[in-house]
């Protein structure tokens, strides 16, 4: 199915979708860029819409690196919009942004976990502040240009892997619910992201060479450095453990580290490569150990969101493929739904480091449909 047909089945089967607008959140790069100029070629009514939520350059940050929503994007974003004729609006979405996302983000850190800020922008700000204010203007779906596809079925709605495996988004988007796919086209979904700036560079679009950005756009540096500047808490010092007890070092805060991490510990002198196992907010304490010590084969994961129509029923297991990470390929795994909001994982096969904070999000075995999704429960070590 090329690019053009798949816009065509997702946007058509809203309900009439022609004969309202669609809100286009531009955020000044090719994928929206593209985005946009497909859904004007088939027919609809496209208005593009940029957020303005965080700037890093006004906030402590470099000039020279890719930022969020900053004032040069927002000129590119006008440039396209004049370009393929739709109209085109910038909405202030800072104080949503900072309370929903740049808080969460901190505060997560300051707690020893690993937020992930791309799925609370997403849940949050594109898919439900911007949605309200969409609708408030006679919107009635949101189109972004994310490398995921939505299809229908009898059942209800279904969210897919983007067709490019090196872009595919969707681990990002597993929060979306039935109601919000109902409402939402991803009309880049079905391409790769040669063939977006090849289309981009035929119509003479002025992102069709624009770089992607940064995976945590509003950090410019280290992470460390962002929570030490923007976050509330004073950083508490305390002492680098080892998993049977022994004081290998002290640190600046929890914040610097993550479970997993094994680069930047500070610790020298050791037989074996120590990795972070845990981390003890409360006391202040970084437990550091073998990889081995990582290995925990069943975890809980809270905030669950179920995407599919037909999700598990509470108490019921159910064959999955688990992702952990972004760039992580997947485990298979038995998937038990413990309650309306949490459900259980365990690894059948391999293992990988789980990092409390993070996403786990569940596709089906044939690693094709996200069915849901959720945020990894802290974790005891496993000495």
């Amino acid at each position: 199915m090329s690019g053009r047909d798949q816009t065509s089945e997702s946007a058509g089967s809203l309900v009439h979708a022609r004969d309202g607008m669609i809100a286009v959140a531009m955020s000044g790069g090719v994928d929206s860029s593209v985005a946009a100029l497909l859904l004007r070629e088939e027919g609809y009514h496209p208005v593009g819409i940029s957020m303005q939520v965080w700037d890093y350059r006004n906030h402590g940050g470099s000039s020279s690196r890719a930022t969020c929503c900053a004032p040069n994007d927002f000129m590119d974003a006008r440039r396209v919009a004049a370009k393929i004729g739709v109209p085109y609006y910038v909405f202030n979405f800072e104080e949503v942004f900072r309370n929903e996302v740049i808080d969460r983000f901190v505060e997560t850190y300051e707690r020893g976990e690993t937020p992930n800020p791309c799925i609370d922008c997403n849940q949050r700000v594109k898919f439900r502040a911007l949605r309200e204010r969409a609708g408030a203007v006679g919107a009635r779906a949101v189109a972004t240009g994310h490398y995921a596809q939505v299809q229908r079925s009898p059942e209800g709605w279904h969210l897919l892997r983007g067709a490019d495996p090196e872009k595919d988004q969707s681990y990002f988007l597993y929060n979306l619910t039935q109601s919000d796919l109902a409402e939402t086209i991803f009309p880049v979904g079905a391409m790769s992201k040669a063939e977006v700036r090849e289309i981009a560079r035929q119509h003479g679009l002025v992102t069709a060479e624009k770089p992607d950005s940064q995976d945590i756009c509003f950090v410019s540096g280290s992470v460390s450095a962002f929570v030490d500047r923007i976050g509330r808490a004073r950083p508490q010092p305390g002492a680098i453990r080892s998993v049977t007890g022994e004081v290998l070092g002290r640190h600046e805060g929890v914040h610097h580290f993550t479970v997993g991490q094994r680069r930047g510990l500070q610790i020298g002198g050791e037989a074996e490569p120590l990795y972070v196992v845990t981390i003890e907010p409360d006391t202040r304490t970084v437990i550091v150990g073998p990889r081995h010590a990582l290995e925990n084969r069943s975890f809980e994961v809270g905030l669950a969101t179920w995407s599919t129509p037909n999700p598990p029923a509470v108490g019921e297991t159910i064959p999955a493929l688990v992702q952990v990470r972004h760039r992580h390929r997947g485990e298979k795994s038995r998937v038990t739904r413990v309650s309306n909001d949490s459900f259980q994982v365990e690894f059948e096969e391999s293992w990988v480091a789980v990092s409390p904070g993070q996403a786990a999000v569940v596709y089906s075995t044939d690693n094709r449909e996200v069915l849901g999704g959720g945020r990894i429960v802290r974790q005891k070590c496993a000495a």
